[in-house]
Formats: C-alpha cells, sequence, structure tokens
C-alpha cells in the first residue's frame, strides 16, 4: 500500500513537470511555423485549465493555424481563458464583437470587453481604449477618458501611450496645455526608440515656437529616427541642408537625406528634391566647370 501511494505521488509530482516540457515544445513548435505540432502539445494543457494555452487555442482557431479557422471555437476558448482571469483573451473577444467574427457586430459588448481587459491591467486594452475615445469610432469621443486611458498605458511604459499623452499636453486636447510635461513623455516614448516622437522632439527645438530654438538638438532626434527610416525625419534633415538651417548649405547631404524620403512617397521630400536639382542646374549655368588645368583642380 505505502509503495503504491508513493509511486502515485510521485506521478502527481512528474505531471507539472511534463506539463512545462510539453508547453515549452509547443513554443518551439510554433515558433517555427509548426502550428500542428504547436497545437498537439497545447490542447491537453489548455483543457486541464492553462489560461495562456486556451487564449492560444482561441488565437489558433481565429487564424486557422494548425486548425480550420472557426470563429465559434475561438470564442469558446477565449470565453474560458477569460474565466480564468487572462485579459488578453477578454480583449480577443472584444475583437470579435468588433469586427463580426462568428457573431453579430457589436460596438457596445466590444467595449465592454475591451475595458474588462484594460481593468485588468491589459496594457495594450488600455491604449485602444484610449484610441476609441479619441476617435469616437466605437463609443461617443470624450479626450478626458482618452487622456485616462492613455495615462495608464503610458505609466506601464508603453511608448505608442507616452507620445499619444505628450501630443494631448502639446495641444492641450481633454487637459489644460502644458509643453514641459509635453517634453517629457515625448522624451520617454523616444527615448525608448519611438520615431514620431524623436520627430515631434525635432520639430519643436527646429521650430522654436514652443521652446527655446535648437537645431543642434532637433538634429540630434531627427538622426535618431531618420536611423530608422523615419521618412519625416529624412526629410527634415534634407530641409535643414538645403536651406542651411544654422549649419552650412549642404547641397549633397541635402539631396541625400530629401532623396531617402523622397523613395518612400513623401511629397514634401520630393518637391524639395526638385527644387534642389533647379537650382543645382541654375547654378552650373551661373558657374561653369573649372577647366582641366585650373590651378584649383590641381591643388583645391
Amino acid at each position: 500500500m505505502k509503495q503504491l501511494i508513493l509511486c502515485i505521488c510521485l506521478a502527481l509530482a512528474l505531471l507539472p513537470a511534463q506539463g512545462y516540457a510539453s508547453e515549452n515544445s509547443g513554443w518551439d513548435a510554433y515558433l517555427k511555423g509548426d502550428y500542428l505540432n504547436a497545437h498537439q502539445h497545447w490542447l491537453p494543457l489548455a483543457q486541464q485549465g492553462s489560461a495562456e494555452l486556451q487564449h492560444m487555442m482561441g488565437f489558433m482557431h481565429l487564424q486557422g493555424q494548425g486548425v480550420g479557422k472557426n470563429f465559434s471555437v475561438a470564442k469558446q476558448w477565449f470565453e474560458r481563458a477569460a474565466k480564468n482571469d487572462y485579459p488578453a483573451a477578454m480583449f480577443a473577444i472584444g475583437t470579435l464583437y468588433e469586427n463580426g467574427q462568428g457573431l453579430a457586430i457589436n460596438n457596445e459588448l466590444a467595449i465592454q470587453w475591451y475595458t474588462k481587459s484594460a481593468l485588468a491591467g491589459f496594457v495594450h486594452g488600455q491604449f485602444y481604449l484610449g484610441l476609441q475615445y479619441t476617435n469616437g469610432s466605437l463609443v461617443e469621443q470624450d479626450y478626458a477618458k482618452a487622456f485616462s486611458w492613455f495615462r495608464l498605458a503610458a505609466e506601464a511604459n508603453d511608448p505608442a501611450a507616452q507620445n499619444h499623452i505628450a501630443l494631448f499636453y502639446h495641444r492641450g486636447v481633454g487637459v489644460e496645455q502644458d509643453i514641459e510635461l509635453a517634453l517629457e513623455w515625448y522624451r520617454k516614448a523616444a527615448n525608448q526608440g519611438l520615431s514620431i516622437a524623436q520627430v515631434a522632439l525635432g520639430n519643436l527645438y527646429l521650430d522654436g515656437e514652443q521652446v527655446a530654438q535648437d537645431t543642434y538638438m532637433a538634429m540630434e532626434w531627427f538622426f535618431e529616427a531618420a536611423a530608422q527610416g523615419d521618412a519625416d525625419a529624412q526629410y527634415a534633415l534634407g530641409r535643414i541642408y538645403s536651406e542651411g538651417i544654422d549649419v552650412i548649405r549642404n547641397p549633397h547631404y541635402a539631396s541625400r537625406w530629401l532623396r531617402r524620403a523622397a523613395d518612400q512617397d513623401h511629397e514634401q521630400a520630393k518637391h524639395g528634391l526638385k527644387a534642389l536639382k533647379r537650382s543645382q542646374a541654375l547654378n552650373r549655368k551661373k558657374y561653369p566647370s573649372l577647366n582641366a588645368s585650373s590651378i584649383y583642380n590641381d591643388f583645391g
């Protein structure tokens, strides 16, 4: 009898370890795109009550990964995970109601589920509610509520939410205008690499209307964003070098940055590049190229 009890205890002790191993094997398979294998590893664990894997079951049925796409089954799995207090699943149910996937579109229920996820601490849910109250697409527009939801996500260190908080302070939307607080929040987002915040800082320092004008500080932020391929930052650098704003005018640098932005269909950059080419063409007519024997070609 004692041996039987010992064997049972050992078996029960091994179950969590086996579960962890199966879950990890499932993630390895999922990240490799082997969804069928991932599903086989995760299904028993989801049935046993793993909220995270119940959510993944829902997501796989939603996307048709390793199983047939089935919105109804996806909703069932999301609901099981939501009952286990998994906020990402609450948000997922909201998307089903918003998009009408497997059920009738219901914006009111969508917002209710998004709110549940946000109140449970789901940062993406908090940010998304901020967007909805800003745009007024699913709910009545309310900038004060938008600000409060963005603030929660921003304090959780979400850079996009931090940028929106900065915008609200910058423009005085939903809150009293405060440029110093706008700068503070822009910097938080910019220091996390968010290019739109870096460009906003650059424009503030370049224009010098609401903060002390500082072209070099502006260029530092533009360079950060331009290195990430941000077309607005590339255009700004092209304009600075083209017009010689607090730097030596440099058509070569101007052309380089304007072309990079123009290649991304940035309309102002396209116009700037054309204007720069016309200016260079006029200069070539006004100042013809030096002769081959010119002293400036030999020693300049």
